[in-house]
């Protein structure tokens, strides 16, 4: 493609990388596998880990290193979205009956996997000091590393508890609220590490502690009711338009979705210029959204967002598969990624089956969200090359954390099958047939919330 103009070659780039989605779907489907599985198994088959081990130099031929900043703006602008879509998903009033269950259990899931992270890398720092740039500093390192390290998936969870019948579960009702949770502190202490990172000195750091919450204060005290006022306005004639037409549902609101969109846009754009990351600003302008939009209305809104920014992101994979060489592990790699494997995964689980306990949840149930607080996705994949381009961590660390998610997150759905299905001991199902007709009690139901039918993240 090194002959081609430069608009051609990106137009056939984003093909090649769609194309090979749709090759590697029937697979992923087979397996029971979230989308966000096979968008990474796609990036490393594009990049050097697979098709970089053939004669020629292929990565270098389909996609040539003056297309790949291109790409890259391509794909700025789907993961933009995408964080939008998962801050507006974000929705706490439902922790209302259940708020001290949830928290004890957030924080067991959290508190347990981000001390053994800290630990893990401490050591991991002396022994190889490489595993990040010189000039940052070790604490910075080791936060970093315990912040990635228990996140989780909103979208993910949500598609896999509903593809497994447990969206009207005690187990998948308390980890979509778990879930909700975890992403919204993980990226709050992801903001508060990078405003540190990029201080330069106690001045500095002062400046872009003041920008951060100047910000924020305009988020949440302007743009918020802006958006509520006009969104609300929209939706009184939106509604009293097709009541005279005499149709039900459909119309394309292209007023609002421009609105939102430019606000998406500027919001990352205020992030960026502060010193912390565009994708925070998106993903606070989702947190502003206002929850009690009508249903038809709200999936109208969503619906370009999604659909959007699942043709943009896989272009981000490919561009991330393209940066990962797994052949390059190495022995020293490999220890790492089994550490961050038992951290990641065996931390999670025991915090969250602990705090289950604790909170009164049977074993089995226990056992259940544990496993599915284990999910990841999209977020960490993006939270990993925020710290790589910040000199965070070193590209060898990097690989080993973007296979833990694809690990981690591979495994969840046989281990949900296996634990919610009747054993041969003849224990009682989790699935539905088995769940009583009312829930357990007012919260569970409060809780319940049906994922919308988008590919999972």
């Amino acid at each position: 493609m090194n002959n081609s103009s430069p608009d051609a070659v990106i137009l056939a780039d984003i093909a090649v990388i769609l194309l090979a989605g749709v090759a590697i779907g029937p697979l992923r489907a087979r397996l029971r596998q979230p989308v966000v599985v096979g968008e990474i198994a796609v990036g490393l088959l594009l990049g050097p880990s697979l098709l970089g081990l053939l004669p020629g130099d292929l990565p270098g031929l389909i996609f040539p290193p003056q297309a790949r900043p291109h790409l890259a703006a391509i794909a700025q602008v789907g993961i933009v979205l995408f964080m939008f879509v998962t801050g507006w998903e974000l929705d706490f009033r439902p922790l209302h009956g259940r708020l001290r269950a949830v928290l004890a259990l957030t924080t067991a899931s959290l508190a347990v996997p981000f001390t053994l992270a800290v630990a893990v890398c401490a050591v991991l720092l002396v022994q190889r000091p490489a595993v990040t740039s010189p000039g940052t500093p070790a604490g910075v390192f080791v936060v970093f590393m315990g912040i990635v390290l228990t996140m989780g998936a909103l979208s993910v969870l949500a598609r896999i508890i509903k593809e497994n019948g447990l969206h009207k579960s005690r187990a998948g009702t308390l980890a979509i609220a778990c879930g909700a949770l975890t992403e919204a502190v993980v990226w709050c202490a992801l903001a508060a590490l990078l405003t540190t990172v990029r201080g330069h000195g106690p001045a500095h750091g002062l400046q872009s502690l003041v920008q951060v919450l100047l910000y924020a204060l305009a988020m949440a005290c302007g743009v918020r009711p802006l958006l509520h006022r006009f969104l609300h306005w929209y939706a009184h004639r939106y509604t009293h338009r097709f009541a005279q037409s005499g149709r039900q549902g459909g119309g394309h609101p292209l007023l609002p979705v421009m609105v939102i969109s430019s606000g998406v846009l500027l919001s990352s754009f205020a992030t960026a210029w502060t010193g912390i990351h565009a994708v925070l600003g998106a993903f606070a302008f989702g947190l502003a959204m206002p929850r009690d939009l009508a249903p038809e209305l709200r999936l109208s809104l969503e619906a370009p967002f999604q659909h959007t920014g699942a043709l943009l992101i896989p272009v981000f994979f490919a561009l991330t598969g393209l940066s990962v060489d797994v052949t390059g592990l190495g022995p020293a790699g490999a220890i790492e990624l089994a550490a961050f494997l038992f951290v990641g995964c065996a931390g999670k689980y025991a915090g969250t089956l602990s705090g289950a306990r604790l909170t009164g949840l049977p074993s089995r149930e226990a056992s259940v969200l544990g496993v599915l607080l284990n999910t990841r996705g999209l977020s960490e994949v993006i939270m990993l090359t925020i710290g790589r381009d910040a000199g965070i961590i070193s590209g060898e660390v990097f690989t080993a954390m973007l296979l833990t998610a694809l690990l981690a997150t591979a495994s969840v759905n046989p281990l949900v099958r296996a634990l919610t299905t009747e054993s041969s001991a003849g224990r009682p199902s989790l699935l539905p047939r088995a769940v009583p007709k009312q829930p357990v009690n007012a919260g569970d139901e409060r809780i319940t919330r049906t994922p919308p039918d988008e590919p999972a993240r």
